[in-house]
């Protein structure tokens, strides 16, 4: 018989309840000295040794009462009788044995669910526990049958042919087809196929990156073309503000050179007037005398010389016209330059209509040149930066007199009078409040409703800030703003206006992790990014508000993003 067991193999054998031990078995150990197989119904005889009952009875046939192991001859033949200890031992070992399901009725019938492909065997539910280590390969039978189910033998071919599994009885049915073996067959395909899921973890890993680099990207584009728009905007302005004071000068130069004109003109004309009168006085003086007094023109013999005209004054004004030629060159000169910039006239100007338009309507199709708002990504909706939605509630320790807050603390509202307060430290002079909690890590976002206010201010700002500060006017405080029918957003006392319509909900997106601060502008079926600042500092950031003016009425309130992301 051959061996059943491997040598040193590891077994567990009950020794009392609840309890079991560890012993290494070696084949020989429980293999009969007759036979040489394990122990079939083992029996000690009176000298020690232990053999199979059927191949003692053998023994005894050829040399009665004689020990086959060491020759001992015994006086009568000894009563035996089976070892119920090796019994025990060999049960135990057996039931662990991978083989020992050959037998099962139902490895090989209905109740096969497994396939051991290295031993093309069928296993039963109970019995796929025996081949469980590396030696073996378990696939899952998940058909409820099979052409050879009843057969002994397990699968062992595959027919390219007819694409199904046989068994060695099976395969006599297709001597004609190409056939391979079941193992080589699915462990090559296995292998081509975990290959190939490799390769495609690499490529979606890959593409994962790539997509992850383009909104980085546009994220950094994002940003810098906010950027861009704030320098474009302070340059413009200050252009305008060098133009309009150009214009000033200019047009102050042209009045000076007319009043200069005019005041010298009118200094001429009153000199020669006043000469005129004296000379027509003189020449009335002289008629009188031709005429009336014959003694007097004896006596006048040397008027010729006192009547001589006087000389006209010292400092006579000239018009130069070459003063206002030079401004008018200098004017055109300037004109030229900025109206022939070749980058500028690559980039056609919209309407100013149509430019407004597509900045209140982005989801309408810019046409060809013109300029597209920066949103977020394509297809995103109010709803996804809900993610980040943080529970607010305005800060009674720093909200202005002038403000009264409602009792849940969501809503803040102007009114006539100072409100009576408890002494704070941290209380606003002008009427602003801040909300709590305060963050400094993580990504938080918020929305106000601005709807019922004439004039507001909306954004975040530091505790150092201080009650005296005012938002946007200071490097540690951003917001946007709605005040005299225009739209801007400040820090370190910097103004940017912005080219959109008045938001009815500002959302306000502070993400630690990327260093940004930005504001939208939030309507019931898009968001509209209205601008994007850098955050750098490392202090506690709390939401804060700012009511304009002191008419009464006027509020803000903290909008519920939990009811409406419902």
């Amino acid at each position: 018989m051959g061996e059943e067991f491997g040598v040193g193999e590891v077994s567990e054998l009950p020794v009392m309840e609840d309890s079991v031990v560890s012993v290494r078995v070696s084949v020989r150990e429980v293999q009969c000295t007759v036979c040489m197989g394990v122990y079939r119904v083992p029996c000690t005889l009176p000298c020690g040794h232990t053999c199979c009952l059927s191949c003692i009875e053998r023994w005894w046939g050829m040399k009665p009462n004689n020990c086959p192991l060491c020759q001992t001859t015994f006086p009568t033949q000894p009563q035996l009788s089976k070892n119920i200890v090796l019994c025990g031992l060999l049960e135990a070992l057996q039931a662990q044995d991978p083989r020992s399901h050959e037998n099962c009725s139902q490895c090989t019938g209905p109740g096969a669910t497994s396939l051991c492909l290295p031993c093309m065997a069928p296993l039963c539910g109970e019995h796929r526990i025996l081949h469980g280590d590396q030696r073996h390969l378990l696939v899952t039978l998940r058909t409820t049958s099979w052409a050879c189910r009843g057969h002994p033998r397990g699968l062992e071919y595959f027919c390219m042919e007819h694409s199904a599994a046989l068994c060695p009885d099976c395969v006599l049915q297709h001597q004609e087809c190409r056939r391979e073996t079941l193992l080589e067959l699915y462990r090559r395909n296995r292998e081509r196929l975990e290959k190939r899921i490799c390769d495609l973890e690499e490529n979606i890993s890959s593409k994962e990156a790539m997509i992850t680099n383009q909104k980085d990207g546009y994220r950094e584009a994002q940003i810098l073309i906010c950027d861009i728009k704030d320098s474009l905007t302070r340059d413009f302005r200050e252009m305008r503000d060098y133009l309009e004071k150009q214009e000033r000068a200019s047009f102050w130069r042209m009045q000076q050179e007319q009043d200069a004109a005019h005041k010298a003109t009118s200094r001429e004309v009153q000199f020669f007037m006043a000469e005129i009168d004296r000379w027509r006085k003189e020449k009335v003086e002289l008629q009188e005398c031709i005429e009336n007094d014959w003694m007097g023109v004896l006596k006048h013999c040397g008027w010729e010389g006192s009547g001589a005209p006087s000389s006209s004054p010292k400092k006579r004004y000239t018009f130069d016209e070459n003063r206002l030629v030079d401004t008018t060159d200098a004017i055109s000169s300037m004109k030229r330059t900025l109206m022939s910039h070749p980058l500028l006239e690559e980039a056609p100007c919209p309407p100013k209509q149509v430019f407004e338009e597509s900045l209140v309507s982005p989801r309408t199709p810019p046409g060809p040149g013109v300029p597209t708002p920066i949103t977020e990504l394509p297809g995103t909706s109010p709803n996804s930066l809900l993610q980040w939605a943080t529970h607010l509630s305005f800060d009674p320790q720093t909200v202005s007199s002038r403000l009264a807050l409602s009792e849940d603390l969501k809503t803040v509202r102007v009114t006539n009078k100072s409100n009576q307060y408890e002494k704070s430290d941290r209380r606003f002079v002008t009427s602003q409040v801040l909300c709590s909690p305060g963050f400094s890590s993580g990504c938080h976002y918020w929305e106000l409703s601005v709807k019922d206010s004439e004039g507001w201010g909306v954004g975040a700002a530091t505790a150092e800030m201080g009650r005296d500060g005012k938002l946007g006017r200071n490097h540690l405080s951003w917001c946007v703003e709605w005040s005299k029918d225009q739209l801007c957003v400040w820090h370190k006392d910097q103004d940017t206006p912005v080219l959109l319509p008045r938001p009815l909900n500002v959302g306000v997106l502070l993400d630690f992790q990327q260093k940004e601060l930005k504001f939208y502008s939030i309507s019931e079926d898009i968001q509209i990014l209205i601008h994007c600042y850098r955050v750098q500092i490392q202090s506690r950031i709390f939401p804060a508000a700012w009511l304009y003016g002191l008419k009464a009425g006027n509020s803000m309130t903290i909008r519920d993003l939990q009811s409406i992301s419902v």
